[in-house]
């Protein structure tokens, strides 16, 4: 029977990461939410998360932003587990918000998932990802880096 293995989220479905984490979870016959940060038009295209084999049966999309942590209780109530992959970190960092208030929204954002865990009673396991860049900004040259690379925090983020 498909589902036996239980009702997972996965946190920022969208994502390079999290799309392939849902990949492999549907492949393992779980049932899958996930989160999409809101489009303001509503456009976000995630044809390629439905159509993933077992995504129109055993897949469902819920709508949640860190910016409002409040929002993801949807997705994570009935889990027995959790991947937080979901990161606030725009492709622009550095040119837009100051660096405080977007680590301010990455903490209040777990803060408030860890939150909906606790009060759903029924999830037992939280995978907590971190976001590309603790290790992007370096000056190794690399291109596969590992926990052994961190980004440098003297860094001028403001380039």
């Amino acid at each position: 029977m498909e589902g036996e293995r239980g009702r997972v989220c996965v946190t920022g479905g969208t994502g390079y990461l999290a799309s392939w984490l849902i990949m492999k979870l549907l492949e393992q016959g779980y049932l899958v939410n996930t989160t999409v940060r809101p489009h303001p038009e509503h456009k976000r295209d995630v044809s390629f998360l439905t159509s993933l084999p077992g995504g129109s049966e055993r897949l469902q999309i819920f709508y949640a932003d860190l910016s409002e942590p409040n929002g993801f209780a949807a997705a994570i109530k009935g889990c027995i587990g959790v991947f937080h992959v979901a990161s606030p970190i725009p492709l622009d960092f550095g040119k837009g918000e100051p660096e405080e208030v977007v680590i301010e929204r990455a903490i209040n954002g777990t803060l408030g998932i860890l939150r909906a865990c606790l009060n759903s009673k029924t999830v037992k396991r939280v995978v907590y990802t971190s976001s590309a860049a603790a290790v992007v900004f370096n000056d190794s040259g690399e291109e596969m880096m590992d926990e052994s690379y961190w980004s440098n925090k003297n860094m001028d983020w403001t380039l």
